[in-house]
């Protein structure tokens, strides 16, 4: 037994470059990228269980944006979102009331306010070629964490789940992060919990706005 302790504690001691709190979208997505860097990455999240029905459909269900839709297609990973295939934005083949006359394109919302493409000012977009991916698309939380988990763990990331963070001390030398009774090394820590993130709570960074 006390061997195993032995062996615990050098595993939790060795060093990442990043440790990243939080394994959602943002996060994941950040350790993929530092991977292909040749970064070894650790992520702590606290939720055990990242199958929630709240990730599901119909509540977990989220639009990507232009830009999000993008990176998943420059990664490869967006021909593995099947939602998509199934489900259409609801506005995108809407129809007037008044006459046969089709709407422009859906592009998006702000604040759950749809917008159309003929609305935006698209001079600034010289730089997007003619081919490239769909300004919309639906998927599911569920789904966008499953398939940034699964290009995570083949680019060799270690992903803790049921591990959040109870704090940490940085050093000349790097962080040392504690996560209950475990410790881990890093030379970088990342927060992406999300708005209540316990790092940025931590390391007492300024926050604008209220939450």
């Amino acid at each position: 037994m006390e061997a195993l302790d032995i062996k615990k504690d050098a595993q939790n001691q060795s060093k990442h470059d990043v440790i990243i709190s939080g394994a959602g979208p943002v996060g994941l997505f950040l350790a993929c990228e530092l991977a292909l860097a040749k970064c070894s990455v650790l992520i702590l999240e606290k939720v055990e269980n990242q199958h929630s029905p709240f990730k599901q459909f119909p509540f977990g269900i989220r639009g990507l944006s232009a830009p999000s839709i993008e990176s998943f297609y420059r990664r490869g990973m967006l021909k593995e979102f099947e939602v998509s295939k199934r489900l259409k934005m609801p506005i995108v083949n809407s129809t007037t009331t008044t006459t046969t006359e089709q709407k422009p394109p859906y592009a998006g919302h702000f604040a759950r306010i749809p917008f159309l493409t003929d609305k935006i000012d698209t001079s600034q977009w010289k730089y997007r070629l003619p081919s490239s991916t769909e300004t919309s698309l639906l998927t599911e939380m569920v789904e966008v964490e499953t398939v940034l988990t699964r290009r995570a763990e083949t680019l060799g990331v270690d992903i803790k789940r049921g591990h959040s963070i109870t704090g940490f001390h940085q050093t000349e030398d790097g962080v040392t992060v504690q996560s209950g009774d475990q410790s881990f090394q890093c030379r970088w820590l990342v927060g992406c919990d999300g708005s209540r993130s316990v790092v940025r709570k931590m390391g007492d960074f300024e926050f604008a706005g209220t939450e």
